[in-house]
């Protein structure tokens, strides 16, 4: 996906389906009516850039946001598991690169020691 009509629109259905507000509910806090988010989100029309921060507040984004390419980012994370999306929520976002391998090799190192002991009781 590189056309930002196309990004924008995959963004804003995104945020809109997480916030759980309704078309309705969004148009009325940005002044549009519901029409006007359902011809964004279709690529008939763009909002203008004003629009574009008033949605962003509206759906406690950055304006920015809406144009960042998210979908390989989505995949991604659609395929962890319950496990692994605890872990990663779990991680301080301030974290530094050392100390996130730092982790990463620790976590590493215990599952090759139940592996390891698995091994030894016969149960792999």
């Amino acid at each position: 996906m590189t056309n930002m009509d196309d990004i924008f629109r995959t963004n804003l259905e995104n945020a809109i389906n997480e916030s759980g507000l309704t078309n309705a509910e969004i148009a009325r806090r940005i002044g549009v009516g519901r029409s006007t988010i359902t011809q964004w989100l279709k690529g008939v029309s763009s909002p203008t850039q004003s629009k574009i921060v008033k949605i962003a507040v509206t759906l406690n984004k950055e304006p920015s946001w809406f144009f960042i390419d998210n979908t390989k980012k989505q995949r991604v994370i659609n395929n962890l598991t319950d496990k692994q999306l605890t872990l990663a929520m779990s991680v301080d976002p301030d974290i530094t690169d050392e100390q996130l391998q730092q982790a990463i090799n620790y976590v590493r190192f215990m599952k090759e020691q139940e592996d390891k002991k698995n091994d030894t009781n016969g149960k792999n």
